[in-house]
């Protein structure tokens, strides 16, 4: 797609035309009449004439054409919309337990377990927050950084898709789990900075306490949204055990009240995906920038144009 910085210069396209009706040429005076065969001869050299004229004034014309579409500036696509930095940093902060092993969720209408629920809905949400600066921790018994916090969202994407339940230990360490998102976004300079924490169940590793690690979050400026995950049983379920036993959602609502953010429970993945859109607009750049497309200045294409017309039309007057 071709796109003119100047795309109003072309309403000067008819100026010759008006030009030379305003201005019409003299008309020769009429003499007299030559005999006959000379009439005839005089006749085929102005057909020949008015042929040569013709072609020099297309040239003239496309001559005239190319001028002003150089002048108007004409660019192509030359890459991909990007979009301005955001100036926000988000970790996402994963429970890896052994507990997120519970098939209690569904996806395209068959039974999987909670990680893969969550891989499902999380890369939609990194793709969409494109001039954000994205990083991901990964917790169990232990906490670990599996992606740094970059605009390489395709980077974090794999990263979350690569991630195994109890590849960070069979227990959750969630007060460790925040401690190291908050290091992560320490000396980030972003102006907005939040966690998003996704856990299946209680405080039972690690050396920090949630709550006293979401103060310390408060104290940086940094929210920690919480989410619950874990399906609730059913009214006619006969079974004693409840899916979400492990859950501790008190803690949870504690750490998101005590860091400025917001608790979200989510029993099915269609309400973990509306708690990710939900967070998506509670964390978007307040300066909403239009996405920056990369253009080639293609000027020169058309002045090289021109400049062969100009040597077409220079040919044409001398054999005229």
């Amino acid at each position: 797609m071709v796109n003119f910085a100047w795309p109003w210069i072309f309403l000067a396209l008819p100026l010759p035309l008006l030009a030379t009706r305003l201005f019409p040429a003299a008309q020769p005076p009429s003499g007299i009449e030559p005999p006959p065969m000379l009439a005839q001869a005089l006749g085929q050299a102005a057909e020949g004439v008015a042929t040569a004229r013709k072609r020099e004034l297309a040239l003239t014309w496309l001559a005239w054409a190319l001028l002003l579409v150089a002048i108007a500036q004409p660019s192509i696509i030359s890459g991909q919309a990007l979009r301005p930095a955001s100036g926000r940093a988000l970790v996402l902060a994963v429970d890896l337990s052994s507990s997120m092993e519970r098939r209690d969720f569904v996806l395209d209408g068959k039974n999987v377990d909670r990680l893969t629920a969550f891989k499902s809905v999380a890369r939609n949400f990194v793709d969409a927050r494109l001039g954000d600066r994205i990083g991901l921790v990964v917790f169990g018994e232990e906490a670990f950084s599996a992606a740094p916090l970059s605009f390489d969202l395709a980077a974090v994407s794999n990263a979350i898709e690569e991630a195994a339940i109890g590849m960070a230990g069979r227990t959750t360490a969630i007060g460790d789990a925040i401690g190291l998102s908050i290091v992560k976004l320490r000396d980030d300079p972003a102006t907005e900075s939040a966690i998003v924490l996704m856990s299946d169940g209680a405080n039972n590793s690690g050396g920090a306490e949630p709550e006293d690690a979401a103060r310390l979050a408060r104290e940086r400026g940094i929210r920690i949204h919480a989410i619950g995950m874990g399906s609730v049983r059913a009214d006619d379920d006969v079974s004693p055990l409840d899916p979400s036993a492990d859950l501790d959602e008190g803690a949870l609502k504690r750490v998101a009240e005590l860091s400025g953010g917001k608790f979200f429970r989510a029993r099915t993945t269609d309400e973990l995906a509306a708690i990710y859109a939900e967070i998506d607009g509670l964390e978007t750049s307040e300066s909403d920038a239009p996405p920056v497309t990369p253009m080639t200045d293609v000027r020169n294409w058309a002045l090289a144009a021109l400049a062969l017309t100009l040597a077409g039309l220079a040919l044409a007057g001398r054999r005229a």
